[in-house]
């Protein structure tokens, strides 16, 4: 039976961090942590800024792997390291990460540009590429995607055992950052994030006026 998201634990509709790989003009790997929707068992939709130097090669060659990974450093390397930081696996139409849990091909069939005008970054445009997969790899038998949303969800559950023991001013410093993690679980999260964070944010409530 051929993979697909699934098989890597990829659930409709939930925003993953990965680290999207793209092949330069000069022919070099470039690699970045970006954001990936599943839309379904071999669909996806990236979400890049306009700027990047990722968003230039996926405009070019209408194509990109996503290196699916929990590691801390292979996040790191691929934002502020070089090519020699990252291991590299030459492929059909570009290049994987070879330390990488699992990895796919995506191949763009329309893109769509939304601006922007007053969120955090001030007015941006962000454009869609609605991408098939195709070509997926597991390099490890357990392979779990990262999620921004359940690490938002964590973050919030640790500022709630907190809140009781801090000052007023750190309390209020407390009740900013929820309030931002809840707007991005919100954003990105399911159902399930979403439930949690509102049932955290109403504890939230009640324990940061004791």
């Amino acid at each position: 039976m051929a993979l697909n998201l699934y098989s890597l634990n990829m659930e409709k509709g939930i925003h993953y961090e990965g680290i999207v790989t793209t092949v330069n003009a000069d022919g070099t790997p470039n690699a970045a942590p970006m954001g990936v929707i599943c839309k379904g068992p071999d669909q996806v939709v990236l979400r890049l800024h306009e700027g990047s130097r990722t968003i230039a090669n996926v405009k070019r060659d209408q194509k990109f792997y996503v290196n699916l990974s929990r590691d801390p450093l292979l996040f790191t390397y691929s934002l502020i390291g070089g090519p020699s930081n990252l291991d590299f696996v030459e492929e059909p139409y570009g290049f994987s990460l070879k330390n990488a849990d699992a990895s796919f091909l995506g191949e763009v069939h329309h893109e769509k540009n939304i601006i922007k005008e007053n969120d955090a970054m001030g007015e941006n445009i962000t454009i869609m590429f609605h991408s098939q997969v195709t070509n997926v790899k597991q390099q490890k038998r357990e392979s779990e995607p990262l999620s921004r949303a359940i690490c938002g969800v964590l973050e919030a559950l640790v500022n709630l055992t907190r809140v009781r023991r801090v000052s007023s001013v750190k309390k209020q410093e407390y009740a900013d950052r929820m309030k931002e993690i809840s707007r991005v679980v919100n954003h990105v999260g399911g159902p399930e994030h979403k439930k949690a964070i509102e049932l955290i944010q109403k504890e939230f409530a009640l324990r940061i006026k004791e």
